[in-house]
């Protein structure tokens, strides 16, 4: 079954390789990662020294901050041990040198973009690694190179792991070929009993699944002083009067009911601003163009940091602010939520004891939307006018919001753990040998 996958990828990249030309020359996105993806010019380097290094990948941005956490625990937990992270998106490669290579404290050594799932580049990227062990975060599963681990008998760990139902429907849909995916995996800790379910379903047998947890409660709680607030606040061009909703990781079709809401809002809070982050943030300028047509003013934040300017709408087209945005804000909203895309981590504004709103399409996040609602620390809405009327009641009941913004804070701290019971899995990975 693997060579049937193999001769279909192959075949996939001869059709598209007269192309490649054209997409690497009008394509940023892809003339960023296209040469290191297909294994060439990877930038990695063979690590030297006593251990052999890790392995952690993470898909995109969300993934990538998600993985945080497990990072920090690594490396405090394998001090003498090199981790080398990669990233399949530019966004995601961007957002992991924000957070993993800071030049005071580097957690890795080594940054590069994960490999096509070609024979020659995965063979490639694998050996200029070299690691001990792989540790992929949530998912980004490519047959082929799992194949190719397991040929070299290097453990691949999948950790944070979920199956939404649409995607264990799409697996199940797969049949035969359904096992290339999770066969040869070490070992698979989850997040919640759902989705430890829906993996032995698939074939993975109970004794090499976890129930792990979420790593995300684990993240490093975020603080920032008043110094750094008020230096948001005045990039931001407000004042300590005027009310903030924050509207993070939104995608197409979703600004319009955003902006909708705001509208009908400001009618009640005339002095209300609204910054949005699309989850692309390339897509900014669109947005903008959107909100032009319907009578509106917006900013791009990044053409004001050195000279803030005064509109009721910003557009955040600069990557590593959001998290601090929420620090100011009022109320959240939790973007991918209105359209049918899965959602978005409502855990970074539960971090600064926020009140959350998000709409029904929740799945990607459903155990910690479930949490958040069971405890009141956040609130559910079906559509734009539903959304206008709960930001329009915690905006004007300032205690009502704090309390829902505490409540969310507890849910963080309540289920903390998940990093210490994946590295129960991980510590028993020897160098070069096989899980224990």
């Amino acid at each position: 079954m693997i060579w049937c996958y193999h001769i279909l990828v192959i075949t996939g990249f001869i059709l598209v390789l007269p192309f490649l030309p054209i997409v690497w020359l009008v394509s940023k996105k892809r003339r960023a990662n296209l040469m290191q993806r297909l294994g060439l010019c990877t930038g990695i380097k063979k690590q030297s020294g006593p251990r052999k290094p890790v392995w952690i990948h993470a898909l995109s941005v969300g993934e990538v901050k998600s993985a945080l956490p497990l990072v920090m625990a690594v490396h405090d937990h394998f001090p003498q041990t090199p981790i080398v992270f990669t990233a399949s998106t530019r966004t995601g490669y961007d957002t992991a040198r924000t957070l993993f290579c800071r030049a005071d404290s580097p957690l890795v050594s080594q940054l590069a973009y994960f490999p096509f799932d070609l024979p020659w580049a995965v063979a490639r990227v694998q050996k200029k690694i070299d690691p001990a062990w792989v540790c992929l975060v949530e998912t980004d599963l490519w047959p082929g190179f799992l194949h190719a681990m397991d040929r070299k008998q290097i453990p691949v760990v999948l950790v944070n792991a979920r199956l939404s139902r649409r995607s264990f429907h799409g697996y199940r849909r797969l049949g035969p070929a359904g096992p290339l995916f999770f066969s040869r995996l070490t070992h698979v800790a989850v997040q919640t009993r759902r989705d430890l379910e829906r993996f032995n379903a698939l074939g993975v047998p109970m004794s090499r699944l976890t129930l792990a947890g979420n790593i995300k409660f684990d993240y490093p709680l975020k603080t920032m002083t008043d110094t750094e607030k008020n230096e948001l606040k005045s990039w931001f061009h407000m004042d300590d009067t005027q009310p903030l909703w924050v509207a993070g990781s939104t995608h197409p079709k979703e600004e319009s009911m955003v902006w909708e809401a705001f509208q009908q809002v400001r009618r009640q809070v005339p002095d209300l601003k609204l910054l949005v982050a699309p989850r692309d943030p390339g897509r900014c300028k669109q947005v903008a163009r959107d909100i032009a047509k319907k009578g509106g003013e917006s900013i791009l934040l990044s053409t004001t940091r050195d000279n803030p300017k005064d509109a009721p709408v910003m557009l955040l087209d600069c990557l590593g602010v959001l998290a601090k945005a929420y620090a100011v804000c009022d109320a959240a909203f939790i973007g991918g939520s209105l359209v049918p895309c899965g959602g978005h981590n409502p855990l970074e504004p539960a971090m600064f004891k926020k009140p959350i709103l998000f709409g029904p399409h929740m799945e990607d996040f459903a155990e910690v939307a479930d949490l958040l609602l069971a405890r009141a620390g956040a609130c559910q809405v079906d559509d734009a006018n539903a959304l206008a009327r709960n930001l329009a009641d915690l905006l004007t009941c300032p205690d009502d919001a704090a309390q829902m913004g505490h409540r969310a804070f507890s849910v963080l701290e309540e289920n903390a753990g998940a990093v210490d019971r994946t590295l129960a899995i991980l510590s028993p990975l020897k160098t070069g040998g096989k899980y224990v």
